[in-house]
């Protein structure tokens, strides 16, 4: 795990290309050396994404005859901006995508995980993200937020919502960019059988 100089040699604009971390907006370089953390903190950014219950009658985890692309998507949810000063409320029991305020690029020599912090956490918030930060992902994450307590929560773009942890990785001359990389609001994919599990279906 990088310390928190290493991470601020990570974002130095000088800094090798195979280790060279990029986040916009640039986090407080010297605050981190201060603090000692060995963490990024991240903000919530100003789009959401909720299903819509009334139109989903189930969605198949395995990724049976389940509609692909943005078709898919724009079918079973939609869309929220929520101003700067404004919040949007999460009642109990309610989940809804969410993404970071800043754009990340991960270099060939660094990859990640998210988790979410422990103040809001306490409080019911729970941030359950695609936990990994491949090498080469670039992009705003997506964030899964879902309401586990007893009362509504109001949640704000430009608070704190999460925290990115990095390590070194050995560099690959392949980029696998993923499903997420280049996105700036909240996306969600269809999952996808694959070959063994459609096999395993139409076994007889």
């Amino acid at each position: 795990m990088l310390s928190a100089s290493e991470i601020a040699e990570a974002l130095d604009p000088d800094a090798p290309q195979d280790g060279r971390l990029t986040v916009v907006p640039r986090p407080d370089v010297e605050d981190l050396r201060k603090r000692g953390g060995t963490s990024i903190d991240l903000r919530l950014g100003r789009w959401f994404k909720s299903f819509k219950q009334t139109r989903t009658n189930s969605v198949s985890l395995a990724g049976f005859d389940e509609p692909t692309g943005e078709g898919g998507e724009m079918s079973r949810t939609r869309q929220h901006f929520v101003p700067f000063g404004d919040s949007y409320v999460l009642h109990p029991g309610r989940f809804v995508l969410g993404a970071t305020l800043e754009w990340l690029r991960l270099p060939a020599g660094l990859s990640g995980y998210v988790t979410g912090k422990s103040s809001l956490g306490r409080h019911g918030l729970v941030i359950e993200t695609a936990a990994g930060m491949h090498p080469h992902f670039s992009g705003c994450l997506t964030l899964e937020l879902a309401n586990v307590g007893e009362v509504p929560l109001e949640i704000f773009p430009g608070m704190k919502i999460c925290q990115i942890f990095l390590h070194r990785t050995t560099p690959s001359a392949q980029s696998s960019l993923g499903a997420f990389s280049g996105r700036r609001k909240p996306g969600l994919s269809s999952p996808r059988a694959d070959d063994i599990l459609r096999k395993l279906r139409d076994h007889e």
